[in-house]
């Protein structure tokens, strides 16, 4: 039953950011706004990560899986991608070293604001 009541909880916030996408005219997709949402309601504490802990590491080791879908529909759409197989790698590429190069500045910067509020306290 604890699980059934995770998953509703979690199925309910994808439901208000698909809400907020679709009635509320947010141009950002629902599941992005979803995952706003879950943020926003765990950093308050209106939702304490025990709530949903179970349900959400059963869905981190199933993560692959997800990938699938999309997956097939770039293989659907291979006839239009065939002429910009190379632009398309490249972009992929360019894609994730700006997201690791982004990642990592992140993580410096909090992690020097984590220093200094433990040398000021």
């Amino acid at each position: 039953m604890r699980l059934l009541l995770q998953l509703a909880l979690i199925l309910s916030v994808c439901f208000i950011g698909d809400f907020l996408h679709r009635v509320c005219g947010i141009p950002l997709p629902g599941n992005i706004l979803a995952m706003l949402v879950l943020f926003l309601l765990l950093c308050t504490k209106i939702v304490k990560v025990e709530q949903i802990e179970e349900m959400s590491n059963f869905f981190l080791k199933r993560l692959p899986f997800f990938f699938l879908p999309p997956t097939i529909g770039i293989l659907a759409v291979y006839g239009v991608l065939k002429g910009n197989l190379l632009v398309f790698f490249l972009l992929c590429i360019f894609a994730t070293i700006v997201t690791l190069a982004l990642t990592g500045k992140i993580t410096d910067i909090l992690v020097h604001v984590q220093e200094k509020r433990k040398k000021d306290a």
